[in-house]
């Protein structure tokens, strides 16, 4: 079924492979098959690499958001940030406590990711002050199609789940911060996510081999492509 792992260092995959079930059609002349193990030994690669960080800044945000990056729009929840870094600009860092699971089956892909939110205030020094910590879940949904030689896919997003984890500003109800939060992973970093997985993954191929009339199918434990092949003479 395929394994990811790091060259650096290669730790043993906590579950074991599930049984596939390939299905008895011979519409194409080639099949494909990745499994949910392969995709999640990926995850695991990933996370131990330090890899599935990603910060959000001032810049990153859309006009259309029409709010700011800084202190002053979270203190109108957290008093006390207003009082320790008034009009400070901020930052976040996002990361994943775990690595990310999902699940292939005829519905598609799906996966409920855990996601741990580092917020900062930015000094005048541009030394770093941690504010609060929140935990992040939210249903995310796959859709994976082939072009160009590549797979590419997209990824659809549910409403976040906050939960406070840890806070230098003392306690505050995290509902007042759920439509900032939902602002930031819809408008910066999901569209970030969907621009690096429509790039694609190239699919592996030999030299002058072409794929056409390709299909995608999704089955319990795995995806399924098939294409018909021809070969590109020089």
């Amino acid at each position: 079924q395929g394994e990811f792992y790091s060259l650096a260092h290669r730790s043993p995959v906590p579950f074991s492979p599930l049984p596939l079930a390939f299905p008895s059609d011979h519409e194409r002349m080639v099949y494909f098959g990745a499994s949910s193990y392969f995709f999640n030994t990926a995850g695991i690669a990933y996370h131990e690499a330090g890899a599935l960080v990603f910060e959000i800044t001032e810049a990153m945000i859309p006009k259309e958001a029409r709010f700011s990056l800084d202190t002053s729009v979270f203190s109108a929840f957290i008093p006390q940030l207003e009082e320790k870094y008034p009009n400070m600009p901020m930052k976040f860092r996002l990361s994943t406590p775990t690595a990310p699971f999902l699940t292939i089956g005829p519905g598609g892909i799906s996966f409920q990711p855990i996601v741990d939110i580092q917020a900062y205030a930015i000094l005048p020094n541009s030394s770093l002050a941690p504010l609060f910590l929140l935990s992040l879940v939210r249903n995310v949904s796959a859709v994976i199609n082939v072009r160009s030689g590549r797979i590419v896919g997209s990824l659809d997003v549910g409403r976040i789940r906050l939960s406070l984890k840890d806070s230098a500003v003392g306690t505050f109800q995290v509902q007042f911060l759920q439509s900032i939060m939902n602002i930031l992973t819809s408008n910066v970093l999901l569209p970030h996510l969907n621009a690096r997985l429509d790039e694609g993954f190239p699919l592996p191929l030999l030299d002058r081999i072409q794929l056409s009339n390709i299909l995608v199918r999704f089955h319990q434990n795995f995806l399924l492509l098939g294409a018909d092949v021809r070969f590109q003479p020089r």
